[in-house]
């Protein structure tokens, strides 16, 4: 088949995350099966305009905002034209309906709604959240669409959206990798791009809770809200915080392993990968008790969900696995078991299989 992927960003992009991740490693696979992939993104300064990865041809066009407006000509300029069309929706899609005929399916993570107005300014919040939830539903409302949590499904359905072909959640890499012990000392870790709605704030509250505790609280990762962390744990004089930066996968292996408890303070998200990489890695996971986190997190067995935003719920369930050895080890055991169901390889022929059962109907 020839699949044509429309994604704000790619693999490459300074500041891919989740969703190119998901897009990346499943077209990776369905390119080594003999399908031809092509991905349209957005580009950064100095970037390729055209690059083969993986055997996915990425061709980019203007910015990752300014695409949505190119992308219809980048398409009218593909020689050949795809049997089947991803429109990727990071918080507002391609309307792709308007400019091809092909079938499509429109992916959806999560439907942001209040995530606008938490990340953006004024207008664009207002714009995005229009584009969102009253024009996307009727752009789209006979269209098929896939998702990657039972939680989105269900909010895609209450936007109106009725035809979810599938639920297909991202899978983890199962690699060899050098193994590390657990810290000595019990260590907290938050690692993730840093965002005002991914909840470091409430991270840091929870670290200010616990901060004449024995306990140590990194955070790894970068993003656009890094220097209103670092401001935030200064004013509160949070030496039990200790800020690394973007870390490379070897450190993100280690992190994982030698903390004591995983953190995911997200407002939302569509499934949260990165739990299920600290599942892997043997550590339990704390999650905010919100769409996606609460699909990716076993609530008892491989971490606790606690109410978002309450930064005292948030310290009290580390203090209550960090206390509870027992509960601990068993966390660390059911997480490894869970997080071993989520492999690439099966879920890009799953995704393949909603595909070529769409284009046959």
């Amino acid at each position: 088949m020839k699949i044509l992927i429309f994604n704000w960003r790619d693999i490459k992009h300074p500041q891919a995350g989740g969703a190119e991740l998901f897009f990346h490693e499943l077209a990776k696979r369905w390119s080594a099966l003999g399908n031809k992939v092509i991905w349209i993104s957005g580009g950064w300064k100095n970037c390729q305009k055209t690059e083969n990865i993986d055997g996915i041809n990425i061709i980019r066009a203007g910015k990752e905002k300014s695409l949505y407006l190119l992308a219809p000509i980048e398409y009218l300029r593909l020689k050949e034209k795809p049997d089947i069309i991803i429109d990727v929706e990071n918080g507002i899609p391609f309307f792709s309906p308007f400019f091809s005929s092909k079938k499509k399916i429109l992916h959806i993570h999560h439907i942001h709604r209040d995530v606008w107005f938490r990340q953006e300014g004024f207008p664009l919040a207002h714009i995005g959240w229009f584009l969102e939830t009253k024009l996307m539903p009727l752009v789209y409302r006979s269209k098929a669409i896939v998702t990657i949590s039972n939680s989105s499904r269900e909010e895609i359905k209450e936007e109106g959206l009725r035809n979810v072909l599938g639920v297909v959640n991202p899978g983890i890499e199962l690699p060899k990798y050098k193994q590390y012990k657990k810290d000595k000392s019990p260590t907290v870790l938050f690692l993730n791009r840093i965002k005002k709605y991914k909840g470091i704030d409430t991270f840091l509250e929870a670290a200010s809770e616990l901060k004449n505790t024995s306990i140590k609280f990194t955070v790894a990762g970068s993003g656009d809200y890094l220097d209103e962390a670092k401001e935030h744990a200064s004013k509160k004089r949070l030496n039990n915080v200790h800020f690394l930066g973007r870390v490379s996968e070897a450190k993100k292996r280690e992190l994982m392993q030698k903390s004591w408890v995983f953190i995911n303070p997200s407002f939302k998200e569509g499934w949260g990968i990165v739990n299920i990489e600290a599942n892997y890695f043997g550590t339990p996971v704390i999650g905010s008790n919100v769409s996606g986190i609460k699909d990716s997190v076993v609530e008892g067995k491989t971490g606790l969900l606690f109410k978002y935003g309450d930064s005292k719920d948030l310290a009290e369930k580390i203090m209550r696995i960090i206390e509870d050895r027992k509960l601990r080890k068993n966390m660390e055991k059911h997480g490894k078991h869970w997080a071993s169901k989520f492999n690439w390889d099966t879920k890009a022929k799953e995704y393949l299989m909603i595909i070529r059962d769409y284009i046959n109907a």
